[in-house]
């Protein structure tokens, strides 16, 4: 660990309370982060689970990896700041700032450090992954998967459902059918084009 860091939360509750299958995995949550880690050590299940459980946590994960496993604790908490208010980090206000700043130097950042997951220097405001963070990433990767799936389910069954419909239409107007005899055949030519371009975009956004 770098020089100059606290590293934990002293005797600050982590929160996790929760009860699983691995009791004795969970048992000790409030310990959780007293001990400072070397990188490359082992997590226990409850460990990962205190970890990944909060969002600002997984944003960090997140950031660290698409920028080269480091960052510093501005930038970082700018671009959490924006994601959490749905907003772009020159329109973020000095508070949106701030109450993300904090929360990282106080709170986050030291228990990702103390389990060896990042090396967080307080004194520099650096911040970079450990080798520790890849226990992690397989129940990240495994999350980030099944959203792909469901995503994927989603566009398989769009794609049926829109030419289903514009099918049903068309033939419904084309013979007549009750009030839909009435619209003219124009329209249902540029319902058609519609919904075949409806499609298009469905398979090319897969």
């Amino acid at each position: 660990m770098s020089a100059g860091k606290s590293g934990s939360l002293g005797s600050q509750p982590t929160g996790g309370t929760e009860r699983d299958s691995s009791e004795a995995d969970v048992a000790n949550l409030d310990d959780i982060g007293k001990t400072s880690r070397s990188d490359g050590a082992e997590l226990t299940k409850g460990e990962i689970f205190d970890l990944l459980k909060n969002r600002r946590r997984r944003m960090v994960i997140h950031f660290l990896r698409e920028n080269d496993g480091e960052s510093v604790l501005n930038d970082l908490a700018e671009h959490i700041a924006a994601e959490e208010n749905d907003t772009t980090v020159r329109q973020l206000s000095s508070d949106q700032r701030k109450r993300v700043y904090i929360g990282l130097y106080q709170c986050h950042l030291p228990k990702m450090d103390s389990l060896g997951v990042i090396d967080y220097d307080k004194n520099r405001g650096t911040i970079e992954l450990q080798a520790s963070v890849a226990q992690l990433l397989e129940y990240m990767d495994l999350d980030e998967d099944d959203r792909e799936d469901a995503e994927e389910t989603e566009r398989t069954w769009a794609v049926p459902a829109v030419a289903g419909c514009v099918t049903v239409l068309v033939t419904a107007g084309a013979v007549g059918l009750g009030p839909l005899a009435a619209v003219p055949a124009a329209t249902w030519t540029l319902l058609s084009v519609v919904g075949i371009l409806a499609i298009v975009a469905l398979q090319y956004a897969g």
